[in-house]
């Protein structure tokens, strides 16, 4: 009997802990309107900021987070910049072939953009090159989109500027599910946390998390800081924290679980022979 709870125990305590570890995801924003960009990370449980980076000059708009590096962009230039995570200093950039790209997405291996110079053109992009893999047209979006997230190999996107909504699109810019997410609110960046949507509630200063399988509004996180003010354009958190985007970092590997297990449970024998 002591053996068995114990064994429960120790299953009890790795689940616990492969869930309260996967959970702990931080969340980033860029900010547009400031002069220079603002990215922000943002404690995902309270909404409060715990450190603003500046990047480079100009209107903010997407970002994406793998690893150590911050991807982001800004209106008006074909660049997507590079920001050690760490240190916050803006060290490369990947010139494409965009004139004016906005939100950003990451498959795992190259990124996906929305065209932010008047069309509804999505593009994946080559992360070494800067040049375009493929462009798609989303049939639903108008132009100017600023909400676009990769996942489970599908794209969610708004439809344009700070739209009220979310279509699902296959890679090739078919449509899947219309209206899978709808807002009461101007509506822009978007991520995926794994399980859960993240939408940037822009002029509100909130972000709003939606059911990743039913699309339904779960509950809303008000946004506070001491460094300012936001205007949240893009969201994202760190795609290497991902099962279908990156190793999962942060996620104990099933030996490792196995290990916490056998661990408590040869603790469980040595307690039996002590007590025969």
């Amino acid at each position: 009997m002591f053996g068995r709870m114990l064994g429960t125990i120790a299953l009890t305590i790795a689940w616990g802990f492969y869930s309260t570890v996967a959970s702990a995801i931080p969340l980033y924003g860029n900010s547009a309107g400031f002069g220079a960009d603002q990215i922000h990370l943002i404690d995902s449980d309270t909404g409060v900021e715990t450190r603003r980076y500046v990047g480079v000059n100009g209107n903010g708009r997407g970002m994406v987070v793998v690893g150590d590096i911050i991807y982001y962009t800004v209106t008006n230039d074909a660049n997507i910049y590079m920001m050690d995570r760490n240190t916050g200093v803006t060290f490369d950039s990947i010139l494409t072939q965009n004139q004016s790209m906005s939100t950003i997405a990451w498959d795992g291996s190259s990124f996906w953009t929305t065209d932010y110079s008047g069309s509804n053109e999505v593009y994946q992009i080559d992360a070494d090159t800067g040049l375009n893999i493929k462009t798609i047209n989303l049939s639903l979006a108008q132009n100017f989109m600023d909400g676009l997230e990769w996942f489970d190999g599908k794209l969610i996107g708004n439809r344009c500027d700070a739209c009220f909504g979310y279509d699902i699109y296959d890679l090739d810019g078919n449509v899947l599910v219309a209206d899978f997410i709808t807002t009461q609110y101007r509506s822009t960046g978007i991520a995926y946390d794994g399980t859960n949507f993240w939408v940037s509630d822009i002029f509100n200063s909130r972000v709003v998390v939606y059911d990743g399988t039913t699309g339904a509004e779960l509950y809303a996180l008000d946004l506070t800081s001491e460094f300012g003010d936001f205007l949240i354009e893009d969201l994202s958190v760190d795609y290497d924290e991902r099962d279908d985007t990156g190793p999962g970092n942060d996620v104990p590997e099933p030996g490792t679980l196995l290990l916490l297990g056998s661990g408590l449970l040869m603790l469980a024998a040595r307690r039996r022979r002590h007590l025969a």
